[in-house]
């Protein structure tokens, strides 16, 4: 970092990292630290600085009062967050958001580097970040505006009609986008994010945190010059975040106007997981699977969403084989010393391996695919139903889109996969997974197809076997998803 502190009128923070999280109790005053120091550094010649208040009002869409407000005074958005109840907070990020996709496409056109790479367009780099926190809704580009779809059955939803939930979660990644959109080159650039987790669930408060970790991956080049304060009580945020080495953690005390950041420990972020979502065993009975992968993660999270309730599992993420044998080893003892009858899973995926099942390590049963990884499944009769369609259609629709998109990238791949006897059970699909469901037609991102259909298995899919239970594994299914079943 190319600054170390930031300072207030009474506010010292040091130690300052990419990403510097404040911690404290109810009253400890870490709203007034923050705002402190955004309004003395705020208008500094130096300083790129933004506020994000923790009380966020109104509804995800533009208003034209808003922007006549925004138009006529440079600052009104900064005298409007110092307060803790921002009423026009919401229709605000809209407007930010449409300058950020203003602000993307003037990038990509002036950045060959970017504006070469044909994968990388507004709707998967800013919009598909968005649609990753949502679960029962997305966010569609109309032909004027945004809008908001239901996911189950693509009818439109007012913007004061969806969740409070998702609502936040939308408002605050709109705010986020365009402060990295917005970053100036010239200056030192600090985003301030007053209790994000307001209103949120554990899952999105986690998922917030990668979709942070992710832009500062995006931006690199420009790490130096760029951080994010973060005052939250949210031990799932804090989870999320502490995977990153761009992390560091201070205590906010009444009274006391200096927080010193530490970077997160190793043991931290091995216990992350856990006590991320502290309540979930005590109350539900969830057992934890351990999963190699975000895009695991995903598919089981909408796995349990769609089995309402049947499927109790939680998932943790490792991030790499390794640190997954590390988090076997690590829940097994911590398991152990916590219950009387302790359960966990941990579900590798199938990188080619054919028939070599693992060998458990009590109480952590383990498991691995039966496929190449987890998007294999969305070529199965019962992923491919979820979107209303067969195998015969699959091939079908692809032969016709590559006689169309004959100087496609994937082309190759798509036609291997049509050609192939056993739909590339065990061959790696990965490049290709999200054109599958283009190919289709299919709106729905992939993971979300794959864990519908997971999740409205049924024990007689069970007795009577399928695609999709042979691909997954049966004695997986048999502990994993009807644990409790009979």
């Amino acid at each position: 970092m190319k600054i170390i502190e930031l300072k207030g009128q009474t506010a010292l923070l040091t130690g300052l990292n990419n990403i510097s999280v404040i911690v404290g109790r109810n009253g400890a005053g870490k709203s007034r630290f923050l705002r402190d120091i955004e309004s003395t550094i705020g208008q500094a010649a130096e300083f790129h600085i933004r506020y994000v208040s923790p009380e966020r009002a109104g509804s995800f869409k533009r208003d034209g009062n808003v922007m006549t407000n925004m138009s006529n005074d440079a600052n009104w958005i900064r005298n409007t967050r110092s307060k803790n109840q921002v009423n026009d907070f919401k229709s605000t990020s809209a407007m930010l958001f449409r300058d950020a996709e203003t602000n993307y496409l003037r990038r990509l056109e002036e950045d060959p580097s970017i504006r070469d790479d044909h994968s990388r367009t507004f709707r998967n780099d800013r919009l598909s970040k968005i649609n990753r926190l949502l679960t029962n809704i997305s966010l569609e580009k109309s032909l004027s505006d945004y809008e908001f779809r239901s996911l189950v059955d693509d009818a439109v939803i007012s913007p004061d009609q969806i969740s409070s939930g998702e609502s936040e979660a939308v408002a605050l990644a709109a705010e986020i986008l365009y402060f990295f959109d917005t970053l100036d080159a010239k200056k030192m650039n600090v985003l301030l994010l007053d209790e994000p987790d307001v209103h949120l669930h554990p899952d999105l408060q986690a998922r917030l945190g990668k979709l942070i970790i992710g832009m500062l991956d995006e931006f690199a080049d420009q790490i130096d010059r760029v951080a994010v304060c973060i005052s939250t009580h949210s031990t799932p945020l804090i989870s999320s975040l502490a995977d990153s080495d761009y992390v560091s953690i201070g205590t906010k005390s009444f009274g006391v106007e200096t927080v010193e950041l530490k970077p997160a420990s190793t043991e931290l972020r091995k216990a992350a997981p856990f006590f991320g979502h502290p309540l979930s065993l005590a109350l539900s009975q969830d057992a934890p699977l351990i999963l190699e992968g975000e895009d695991d993660e995903r598919v089981w999270q909408q796995a349990a969403r769609t089995s309402q309730g049947r499927i109790r599992i939680f998932p943790v993420l490792a991030g790499s084989v390794n640190q997954q044998g590390e988090l076997e080893t690590f829940c097994g003892d911590f398991l152990s010393t916590l219950y009387d009858d302790p359960v966990g899973f941990s579900l590798r995926d199938g990188d080619g391996v054919i028939d070599e099942p693992l060998e458990h390590q009590l109480p952590i049963r383990r498991f691995r695919l039966r496929c190449y990884a987890i998007e294999n499944a969305l070529l199965t009769d019962q992923c491919l139903a979820v979107m209303g369609k067969t195998w015969k259609d699959f091939v079908a629709a692809a032969a016709q889109w590559g006689r169309t998109n004959a100087t496609h990238r994937d082309i190759a791949s798509v036609q291997q996969l049509i050609a192939s006897p056993n739909r590339l059970r065990h061959t790696k699909v990965k490049n290709i997974r999200q054109l599958i469901c283009a190919i289709l037609e299919c709106g729905k991102p992939w993971e979300v197809v794959v864990g519908q259909a997971i999740g409205a298995l049924t024990s007689e899919d069970l007795d009577n076997g399928n695609m999709l239970v042979e691909y997954l594994d049966p004695t997986m299914l048999r502990d994993v998803v009807f644990r409790d079943a009979g």
